[in-house]
């Protein structure tokens, strides 16, 4: 991280401690991520209330980086998957589930600049997390329980918002 990164993650420490509020970074593929934990658990953040984004991008089918952020108590989050490479990113995620982290997974959809995703376009549209990747993953044979926790569940307790008093 630069000096400058530094700070901001201090800023936003900063707000956290004054609000209660998540966090949510984003990283290159997993790249810094246990830097940015670093930094703001250093400025007083604990880890479950912080996710740290854009990390099931990885060629990690062990989810041996996913592991060691959730092993820490933050979230993992993957925002990359809904199209034709989803296989590495069911691995990571059967990975994830084989280790015991259910509970520090968050999925969502990221759309890359120019719009070929949307559905006017032909793409598969905001949904694809659920239209597209979650049924690779009941064919992985994830059940629907495990799904709920991760899709309901899991975003609903980072989100919680309990003011600071």
């Amino acid at each position: 991280m630069t000096p400058d990164e530094r700070k901001v993650f201090r800023a936003a420490a900063k707000a956290h401690r004054a609000t209660n509020l998540a966090i949510v970074t984003h990283t290159n593929f997993g790249k810094g991520a246990m830097e940015q934990l670093d930094v703001l658990e250093e400025a007083g953040v604990p880890p479950a209330c912080v996710a740290i984004g854009h990390v099931g991008g990885l060629n990690d089918a062990a989810a041996e980086a996913p592991k060691a952020i959730a092993k820490r108590g933050a979230f993992v989050g993957f925002d990359r998957q809904g199209g034709s490479g989803d296989g590495m990113q069911v691995k990571m995620v059967m990975a994830m589930l084989e280790a015991g982290y259910a509970e520090n997974l968050l999925f969502s959809s990221d759309f890359a600049i120019g719009g070929s995703q949307l559905k006017h376009n032909g793409g598969p549209g905001y949904a694809k997390t659920v239209t597209v990747f979650v049924p690779k993953l009941r064919e992985a044979g994830i059940n629907e329980k495990t799904l709920h926790g991760i899709l309901v569940d899991n975003p609903r307790r980072l989100l919680a918002f309990v003011p600071k008093r």
